[in-house]
Protein backbone atom coordinates (compact mmCIF):
# COMPACT_ATOMS: atom_id res chain seq x y z
CA UNK A 1 0.00 0.00 0.00
CA UNK A 2 1.44 3.38 -0.90
CA UNK A 3 1.79 6.08 1.73
CA UNK A 4 -1.10 8.22 0.42
CA UNK A 5 -3.44 5.22 0.25
CA UNK A 6 -2.36 4.14 3.69
CA UNK A 7 -3.13 7.57 5.19
CA UNK A 8 -6.52 7.64 3.45
CA UNK A 9 -7.31 4.17 4.81
CA UNK A 10 -6.33 5.20 8.35
CA UNK A 11 -8.40 8.39 8.06
CA UNK A 12 -11.43 6.40 6.95
CA UNK A 13 -11.04 3.84 9.72
CA UNK A 14 -9.96 6.08 12.61
CA UNK A 15 -10.66 9.57 11.38
CA UNK A 16 -8.22 12.39 10.70
CA UNK A 17 -5.31 12.88 13.14
CA UNK A 18 -5.94 15.66 15.66
CA UNK A 19 -3.46 18.36 16.39
CA UNK A 20 -2.88 17.53 20.05
CA UNK A 21 -2.84 13.78 19.44
CA UNK A 22 -5.49 11.18 18.89
CA UNK A 23 -7.94 10.92 16.06
CA UNK A 24 -11.28 12.44 15.09
CA UNK A 25 -14.31 10.25 14.52
CA UNK A 26 -14.42 8.75 11.04
CA UNK A 27 -16.28 10.87 8.52
CA UNK A 28 -18.27 7.93 7.19
CA UNK A 29 -21.63 7.57 8.88
CA UNK A 30 -21.71 4.07 10.33
CA UNK A 31 -24.94 2.56 11.49
CA UNK A 32 -25.44 0.34 14.50
CA UNK A 33 -28.32 -1.48 12.77
CA UNK A 34 -26.57 -4.87 12.80
CA UNK A 35 -25.74 -4.52 16.50
CA UNK A 36 -29.34 -3.67 17.36
CA UNK A 37 -30.57 -6.44 15.09
CA UNK A 38 -28.31 -8.96 16.82
CA UNK A 39 -29.44 -7.71 20.23
CA UNK A 40 -33.11 -7.89 19.20
CA UNK A 41 -32.67 -11.54 18.19
CA UNK A 42 -31.26 -12.43 21.61
CA UNK A 43 -33.82 -10.47 23.62
CA UNK A 44 -36.84 -11.47 21.51
CA UNK A 45 -35.73 -15.11 21.58
CA UNK A 46 -35.55 -15.06 25.36
CA UNK A 47 -38.92 -13.30 25.65
CA UNK A 48 -40.47 -15.77 23.20
CA UNK A 49 -39.34 -18.72 25.29
CA UNK A 50 -41.34 -17.47 28.26
CA UNK A 51 -44.33 -16.27 26.22
CA UNK A 52 -44.66 -19.53 24.30
CA UNK A 53 -44.08 -21.75 27.35
CA UNK A 54 -46.80 -19.91 29.25
CA UNK A 55 -49.13 -20.21 26.25
CA UNK A 56 -48.38 -23.92 25.88
CA UNK A 57 -48.78 -24.72 29.58
CA UNK A 58 -51.91 -22.61 30.07
CA UNK A 59 -53.93 -23.77 27.08
CA UNK A 60 -52.78 -27.41 26.95
CA UNK A 61 -52.24 -28.36 30.59
CA UNK A 62 -54.29 -25.99 32.76
CA UNK A 63 -57.32 -25.44 30.52
CA UNK A 64 -56.98 -28.54 28.37
CA UNK A 65 -57.79 -28.63 24.69
CA UNK A 66 -61.02 -30.55 25.30
CA UNK A 67 -62.42 -27.54 27.28
CA UNK A 68 -61.32 -24.93 24.76
CA UNK A 69 -64.15 -23.13 22.97
CA UNK A 70 -65.06 -19.68 21.66
CA UNK A 71 -66.76 -18.66 24.91
CA UNK A 72 -63.59 -19.30 26.90
CA UNK A 73 -61.52 -17.26 24.45
CA UNK A 74 -64.08 -14.41 24.57
CA UNK A 75 -63.99 -14.50 28.36
CA UNK A 76 -60.20 -14.30 28.45
CA UNK A 77 -60.09 -11.46 25.92
CA UNK A 78 -62.19 -9.19 28.13
CA UNK A 79 -59.00 -8.76 30.19
CA UNK A 80 -56.65 -6.16 28.60
CA UNK A 81 -53.61 -8.04 29.96
CA UNK A 82 -54.48 -11.08 27.85
CA UNK A 83 -54.80 -8.91 24.75
CA UNK A 84 -51.45 -7.28 25.45
CA UNK A 85 -49.92 -10.73 25.98
CA UNK A 86 -51.22 -11.92 22.60
CA UNK A 87 -50.05 -8.74 20.86
CA UNK A 88 -46.58 -9.23 22.38
CA UNK A 89 -46.54 -12.86 21.24
CA UNK A 90 -47.54 -11.79 17.72
CA UNK A 91 -45.09 -8.89 17.44
CA UNK A 92 -42.08 -10.68 18.92
CA UNK A 93 -42.59 -13.88 16.96
CA UNK A 94 -43.10 -12.14 13.61
CA UNK A 95 -40.27 -9.67 14.28
CA UNK A 96 -37.93 -12.48 15.31
CA UNK A 97 -38.87 -14.52 12.25
CA UNK A 98 -38.47 -11.56 9.90
CA UNK A 99 -35.02 -10.78 11.30
CA UNK A 100 -33.98 -14.41 10.88
CA UNK A 101 -35.28 -14.41 7.32
CA UNK A 102 -33.28 -11.23 6.64
CA UNK A 103 -30.12 -13.03 7.83
CA UNK A 104 -30.91 -15.98 5.55
CA UNK A 105 -31.55 -13.75 2.55
CA UNK A 106 -28.20 -12.04 3.08
CA UNK A 107 -26.45 -15.41 3.42
CA UNK A 108 -27.95 -17.21 0.43
CA UNK A 109 -28.88 -14.55 -2.13
CA UNK A 110 -25.69 -13.01 -3.44
CA UNK A 111 -26.85 -10.55 -6.09
CA UNK A 112 -27.78 -7.15 -4.59
CA UNK A 113 -30.82 -6.66 -6.83
CA UNK A 114 -32.27 -10.03 -5.88
CA UNK A 115 -31.52 -9.34 -2.21
CA UNK A 116 -33.49 -6.10 -2.36
CA UNK A 117 -36.39 -7.81 -4.14
CA UNK A 118 -36.45 -10.72 -1.68
CA UNK A 119 -36.26 -8.41 1.33
CA UNK A 120 -38.97 -6.12 -0.05
CA UNK A 121 -41.27 -9.11 -0.60
CA UNK A 122 -40.50 -10.54 2.86
CA UNK A 123 -40.95 -7.19 4.66
CA UNK A 124 -44.22 -6.53 2.86
CA UNK A 125 -45.56 -10.00 3.64
CA UNK A 126 -44.42 -10.14 7.26
CA UNK A 127 -45.42 -6.60 8.16
CA UNK A 128 -48.86 -6.94 6.57
CA UNK A 129 -49.44 -10.21 8.45
CA UNK A 130 -48.30 -8.57 11.69
CA UNK A 131 -50.53 -5.52 11.12
CA UNK A 132 -53.48 -7.79 10.33
CA UNK A 133 -52.85 -9.89 13.45
CA UNK A 134 -52.41 -6.93 15.81
CA UNK A 135 -55.48 -5.22 14.32
CA UNK A 136 -57.54 -8.37 14.88
CA UNK A 137 -56.27 -8.74 18.44
CA UNK A 138 -56.95 -5.14 19.40
CA UNK A 139 -60.32 -4.68 17.69
CA UNK A 140 -61.92 -8.01 18.61
CA UNK A 141 -65.15 -7.40 20.53
CA UNK A 142 -65.68 -10.22 23.04
CA UNK A 143 -69.26 -9.10 23.80
CA UNK A 144 -70.49 -10.15 20.34
CA UNK A 145 -72.02 -13.60 20.52
CA UNK A 146 -71.50 -16.15 17.77
CA UNK A 147 -74.62 -16.84 15.69
CA UNK A 148 -76.56 -19.91 16.75
CA UNK A 149 -76.13 -22.95 14.56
Amino acid sequence: MSTSHESLYKAAVRGAPRRGGGFDRPTSARSNFELYSWLFMRVSGLILIFLSLYHLVWWNLVVGVHHLDADLVRERWTNPFNRLYNVALCVFSIGHGLNGLRYSIEDYIRKPGRQVAAKAFAYTLFLSVMAWGVFALLTFDPTIQAPAR
